[in-house]
């Protein structure tokens, strides 16, 4: 005790705030640090993902912001597949200090040493983009398209085909000279220009092409500077009110930054899962370390209690310890947090569609850490409660380890929760999916905790004297006192369960992309090919020893109104059911990628004088609130139909046939302007070329999109996702090992007194190291089977309602995982016998 007579202070608070209590924490801290340091380390691995993943998400919002209207080049971007009326181009060009028009399209081009290769051209008549720079070789190339005839390409193609500026390419009928190739091109128009290169004309030349028809796959743009005015919502709503019959999309800078928000949104929110996975796993460790450290205590404890200590100031000790601890592993994980955040933009800041400056977020840095602190400590108090449970009166009986009080703890349990529905928010603002978070992981650890508990209440009923001794023995360690049963399970079960969802996911995306590689399957699309030339196309096709596969035709078309509502004033609809322009099909059967799930397909015509039938895929009839049986009315490019839903289709999207939202009864479409779709297998990437210089030689506005090019790029954005995933993901690894290693560290003790003990009675050094790993291998066994079924479930609610396809485990991973789990948990068995049967035993009967 103090030699300061004054007596020390009995609350709480001011004993926190006392020298006396850090010293006596640093003194009773002498002989547990190393164990501490090492349940510390999940502390840091739990901190640093939390740190550098919303660091992560603030970094890309931060350029996002900074660079909104780079993103989109202008102040308001009008799209439309036909084009803008004089009155309207005149009327949204009074709104604004300058206008660029812009005609985009897919076209096939033909390269002087015979190549050929699908690009996406877009040409323009102004000086658009208004807003950042296109960066050319050489530098006044992009000047020059403006003012002469000639072509800009994407500098991937000029390396591709070996040519250079000053050559001649063919598009169309057109023949133009390469101006210069395009280093950095103005903000993309449309999804599909990113699947194909980018190639620049002036507007005058492409109209001479022959290569834009009625009915060609043609978006027609005006890009918009509009001076210093009102917010974008309320621009686009007054456009809207000044048009109201256009069937325009609008996009504005914020759009695009909203767009590209929630595209960084999922991938933050399923990155905060494992970070809050972490952080809670990070905060067990610490629970157990504490708890370990108090049961070794209770003696210390109840000798401060005799000298008159009160329970508050016992309680500070161990408080202003924990808080030490955590404050130890938060900084060291804001460390790490900060270095992950920043190599990942360095390392793949080529790969985000904006600038981002590889530099900490100080302000997330801090809350984060500071939240990811606070839940570490509220943890600790938990076992910390139980102080209030040790008496003076221990001292002269056996210390035995005292169980905790529920309601003690239930203001502890309600303040974490808050704690991590707090760090959920940060993550996901939604409160809903917030609250769905933070309980499916309450919900993981009460099924663990059950299991725990379940298991010590068996193994006290089951064991029968009649068992084989080591048998009975093993078993039993894991309800007897001090058991690590609990602690064990919870961290190895839990981690488990988030590691196997991890790889489960990542099989789940590759199933995802997965094209069943059959002969009834396409590789490659022959679009915008006209009424007139279905024959001729589908005859060069087989002329070249290659199957038509399908051909189907296309019309674009609105929804106006759903069962007679308005689709403006519809409930419940979502918002790019109204805007989205529907390319649909009309034949008299389905494909092999459809399945009839409800009605009857439309072989007949009901009512020739009502609605005509239509065949709706069921996720779409499911957004729209339609069943079969309800009406609905649609806008063909000017002409209003009246359409009945005869039967609903589950579509299988992976395999790439020529799937529709809505597919009507042959006879019903026939007039409307529209194009017709061809598909075919090739072999290889040869038999892709002749295809596509014939195609070109005799139709020249038929284009071909070859699939494994578009695959190839999509793969590669996912893999560099990936990557990140994979990296921050493991670090749920990093943080489940301490504790499984301070789990063996804790229960040591115990089981040297007991190894000992039965040592003394007789047992040999291999009988003890069975019992041991006996224990063990029943621990294993159940915390993998736990963390399996939970990863199983985890995997198939994520199959259904974020990657949108069937349930689909891998039993391979699962078996891998499960054997895994059981041989770490024997290894820390053989491992903890180690040492246990090494000591003498009167060096350990002389402590007892």
């Amino acid at each position: 005790m103090p030699s300061d007579p004054r007596p020390l202070p009995a609350g709480l608070v001011p004993a926190l705030l006392h020298p006396w209590t850090w010293k006596m924490a640093w003194r009773d801290s002498r002989t547990q640090r190393l164990r501490l340091l090492i349940f510390s380390l999940a502390i840091v691995s739990g901190i640093a993902s939390l740190v550098a993943i919303h660091s992560l998400k603030a970094s890309v919002e931060s350029g996002i912001r900074a660079q909104a209207k780079e993103l989109l080049g202008s102040d308001l971007q009008v799209s439309s597949s036909q084009p803008l009326s004089p009155d309207e181009t005149n009327g949204l060009t009074k709104r604004s200090t300058r206008v660029t028009r812009e005609v985009a399209f897919p076209s096939m081009m033909t390269f002087p040493n015979g190549g050929t290769r699908l690009v996406h051209v877009r040409a323009l008549d102004g000086d658009y983009p208004y807003y950042g720079q296109v960066k050319t070789v050489p530098a006044e190339a992009w000047q020059r398209r403006s003012g002469e005839t000639g072509i800009l390409l994407d500098e991937s193609l000029l390396e591709q085909f070996q040519v250079k500026p000053g050559d001649e390419i063919e598009l169309g009928r057109l023949r133009l000279k390469i101006l210069g190739a395009l280093h950095s091109s103005a903000p993309r128009a449309s999804r599909f220009s990113a699947l194909a290169p980018e190639a620049y004309v002036r507007l005058a030349d492409v109209q001479q092409s022959g290569l834009i028809g009625a009915n060609s796959m043609v978006t027609h743009l005006l890009h918009l500077e509009i001076p210093q005015g009102p917010p974008s919502a309320e621009l686009k709503e007054s456009v809207r009110r000044d048009f109201p019959t256009a069937s325009w999309r609008l996009e504005t800078p914020e759009d695009r930054q909203e767009s590209l928000g929630d595209a960084l949104a999922l991938f933050q929110r399923y990155l905060g899962i494992l970070a809050l996975a972490s952080l809670a796993l990070g905060a067990l460790g610490v629970a157990g370390a504490v708890q370990s450290h108090i049961n070794r205590r209770v003696a210390t404890i109840a000798i401060l209690r005799c000298l008159g200590a009160p329970r508050q100031l016992a309680a500070a000790v161990y408080i202003a310890q924990s808080a030490a601890l955590g404050l130890l592993g938060a900084i060291l994980g804001a460390g790490i947090g900060i270095g992950l955040q920043t190599g990942l933009l360095s390392l793949f800041r080529d790969s985000l569609p904006i600038a981002v400056t590889p530099a900490p977020e100080w302000a997330v840095v801090f809350r984060t850490t500071l939240a990811g602190f606070a839940v570490c400590c509220g943890f600790a108090l938990i076992p910390i409660l139980k102080i209030h449970r040790i008496s003076p009166a221990i001292t002269l009986r056996s210390g035995g380890l005292l169980p905790g009080s529920v309601l003690r703890t239930v203001p502890v349990y309600l303040l974490l929760t808050a704690l991590l529905l707090l760090l959920a928010l940060t993550n996901d603002a939604d409160w809903k999916r917030a609250c769905i978070l933070v309980g499916g992981l309450a919900a993981a650890f009460a099924l663990v905790l059950g299991v725990a508990r379940g298991l010590m209440a068996v193994t006290r009923r089951i064991v029968r004297p009649g068992w084989p001794y080591l048998l009975r023995q093993g078993i039993s360690n894991l309800h007897r006192p001090g058991n690590q049963t609990l602690l064990f399970l919870l961290s190895l079960g839990l981690g488990t369960f988030l590691l196997l969802t991890i790889l489960l996911a990542g099989d789940l995306l590759q199933q995802r992309l997965h094209i069943t590689q059959t002969k009834e399957n396409p590789n490659l699309y022959l679009i915008d090919v006209q009424p007139d030339q279905v024959e001729g196309v589908m005859a060069l096709v087989k002329g070249q020893g290659l199957p038509v596969l399908e051909t189907a035709p296309m019309v674009t078309m609105r929804i106006q109104a759903l069962r007679g509502v308005p689709i403006a004033k519809a409930e419940g609809v979502p918002r790019w059911i109204a805007n989205r322009e529907f390319r649909s099909s009309y034949r008299a059967r389905l494909n092999a990628s459809e399945t009839l799930i409800a009605g009857e397909w439309h072989e007949t015509v009901p009512d020739p004088q009502g609605p005509i039938p239509v065949s709706l895929e069921e996720k779409i009839a499911a957004d729209m609130h339609l069943t079969v049986g309800d009406t609905l009315t649609l806008d063909v490019q000017g002409v209003t139909l009246e359409a009945r839903v005869t039967s609903l289709r589950q579509v299988d999207w992976s395999r790439f046939n020529l799937n529709f939202f809505m597919v009507f009864r042959p006879g019903a479409l026939e007039g409307a302007p529209g194009f017709h779709v061809v598909t075919t297998r090739t072999p290889d990437a040869a038999a892709v070329g002749r295809l596509q210089h014939d195609l070109t030689r005799d139709f020249a506005n038929v284009s071909s999109i070859d699939l494994a090019q578009i695959l190839e790029t999509v793969r590669d954005i996912l893999s560099k996702i990936s990557q990140v995933v994979t990296l921050l993901g493991g670090l749920t690894l990093i943080a489940a090992l301490p504790i499984v290693t301070g789990t063996l560290l804790n229960g040591r003790d115990v089981r040297l007194r007991e190894s000992v003990l039965l040592r003394t009675l007789g047992a040999s050094a291999r009988q003890v190291q069975a019992i041991l790993i006996l224990e063990f291998a029943a621990l294993g066994i159940l915390a993998a089977l736990t963390g399996t079924l939970l990863a199983a479930a985890a995997s198939s609610a994520l199959a259904v309602y974020v990657f949108d396809t069937s349930p689909s485990l891998d039993v391979t991973v699962i078996m891998v995982t499960f054997l895994s789990t059981t041989a770490l948990s024997i290894l820390g068995g053989l491992a903890l016998s180690r040492g246990v049967t090494n000591h003498p035993p009167l060096e350990i009967l002389r402590n007892a």
